[in-house]
Order: C-alpha cells, then sequence, then structure tokens
C-alpha cells in the first residue's frame, strides 16, 4: 500500500511541483537564514548542510501535500494511515516474536534449575 502512494508522489507533475516550491519558497528562506553568512565570512560545511536541508523541507511539504490531495480525491488512504496500519502490523508480529522468545527463556530456565536439583 505505501508503493501506491510512493507512486503517486513520484508522478512528474508532481515533482515538477515540488521542485518549483523548493526553488522559490527554499532560495527566500535561505536568503533570510543564510544570507548574513553567504555576504561575510563565507560557508562552512555545516552552512552548506542547512541550505540543503532548506530546500529540502519545502519540496518534501509540497510532495506531501500534493499527494494527499490525490489520494484524498480518489479516496485512497492517506500516508500516515497506512504508516499506522504498518506499525500495528509490525508491533503484533514484534509482540508475538517477544512471547515466543520469552517462553523459550522459560522453558530453557526451568531446564537448568531441574538439572541442578539432580
Amino acid at each position: 500500500m505505501i508503493n501506491g502512494w510512493l507512486k503517486i508522489a513520484l508522478q512528474k507533475n508532481i515533482l515538477t511541483r515540488a521542485i518549483k516550491v523548493a526553488l522559490v519558497v527554499g532560495s527566500i528562506l535561505m536568503l533570510i537564514n543564510h544570507g548574513d553568512v553567504m555576504l561575510s565570512d563565507g560557508l562552512s560545511i555545516k552552512e552548506y548542510i542547512k541550505i540543503t536541508l532548506t530546500y529540502l523541507v519545502p519540496y518534501c511539504v509540497s510532495t506531501y501535500s500534493s499527494t494527499e490531495a490525490i489520494c484524498a480525491a480518489e479516496n485512497r488512504p492517506s500516508i500516515n494511515q497506512l504508516i499506522w496500519e504498518l506499525l500495528k502490523k509490525k508491533g503484533c508480529e514484534l509482540a508475538h516474536c517477544s512471547k515466543t522468545v520469552f517462553n523459550s527463556l522459560i522453558i530453557r530456565l526451568q531446564q537448568i534449575k531441574n538439572n541442578q536439583n539432580i
């Protein structure tokens, strides 16, 4: 199911829109947040990472909102619902696995105790 959401998110029109939003919004935010550093003492690797994130955030927000809008219009589950279902499923699997391991440990401890009593 998550693959379906990602397939929508990777459609050409959504990617194009997200890139445009990232370039415009990211550039404005980059100038606001990092313009002074760029004009003064130059950029360190730390600043380059921050600038990259400054562009990445609006890209992700645009992709997310466009994909969710399409999912809502097509009556598909949102990524939040898909992730919640996945976590519930994996949580149940993990609980079952933990119970099995715990039971095996108790049986082994009982065997050790019985061997010591002999």
